[in-house]
């Protein structure tokens, strides 16, 4: 009797070239990768308040992404707060 299971995903070609190129350039083999990737994520999760994950992706409707696009390309003046956070000042 094994005490290993297989599983399946579906993960993109890009994710895919750059696990491949990892494990080879390293001399490691995907099962342990992959089972070490698995065990890191799940112990962060379980580790870490859920404030703490960012989402990979956001999705924002036009308005709000024109909004940050602008807010990109002209950012506002600092506030004299934003300066105080910087100069270690603010609580």
């Amino acid at each position: 009797m094994s005490d290993q299971s297989q599983i399946s995903a579906t993960i993109s070609a890009a994710t895919k070239e750059k696990l491949d190129r990892f494990t080879e350039s390293h001399g490691l083999k995907k099962n342990f990768v992959v089972e070490q990737a698995l065990l890191y994520f799940m112990e962060a999760r379980r580790e870490l308040p859920e404030e703490a994950l960012i989402p990979a992706r956001l999705v924002l409707d036009d308005k709000a992404f024109d909004r940050v696009v602008e807010l990109l390309e002209h950012p506002p003046a600092p506030t004299n707060a934003l300066r105080e956070l910087m100069r270690g000042q603010g609580r």
